[in-house]
């Protein structure tokens, strides 16, 4: 089987008529990141994915430990990604990305929710989803992670999550 990373709509639709063309092997899987605040993997990708049987396989689902919440109110805990390699990632320095996350938080607050948890799960569910790569430092956030299959996130939930989006659209692309 073959899959893609970091791809966009236009270049898995080319790979698809190329594989048809020289009939090679179908590719079945595009590993891009998709998160709470970047969700651009649903402008084009989204629809491609459903209609070719293609699935998604979202890095990143905790936008590098913003959407776990331990980097609001400019906290960066000594050791963690962002205080260690500050530098790297400025997909998150950008503008509406602390406006998001507290509105992700306040979400995940009002309904008693682990917003890690709430965060993957979101993922989790989407149509065009395959897996959710996630990852952890320590042995306490993989259990919280993985416990995220046992989140339910109702239609409420979703109504808010979604109304963030369409205030604060993908702030960290």
């Amino acid at each position: 089987y073959i899959g893609l990373s970091n791809e966009t709509s236009w270049g898995l639709s080319k790979f698809l008529e190329l594989s048809k063309l020289k009939k090679l092997p179908k590719m079945m899987s595009v590993q891009n990141p998709y998160n709470l605040l970047n969700r651009t993997y649903e402008i084009g990708l989204s629809e491609v994915s459903i209609r070719e049987n293609i699935g998604c396989l979202a890095y990143s689902p905790l936008a590098c430990g913003y959407l776990s919440g331990k980097y609001r109110n400019k906290n960066f805990p000594k050791g963690s990604r962002m205080e260690r390699d500050w530098d790297f990632w400025t997909r998150y320095r950008k503008p509406n990305t602390v406006e998001a996350v507290d509105s992700y938080f306040n979400i995940s607050k009002k309904y008693n929710l682990n917003m890690s948890q709430m965060s993957i799960k979101f993922c989790e569910i989407q149509d065009f989803m395959t897996s959710v790569i996630i990852g952890a430092t320590t042995m306490e956030q993989l259990k919280t992670n993985i416990e995220s299959v046992n989140v339910n996130l109702t239609n409420d939930i979703l109504k808010e999550i979604n109304r963030v989006q369409t205030i604060y659209p993908n702030p960290c692309p």
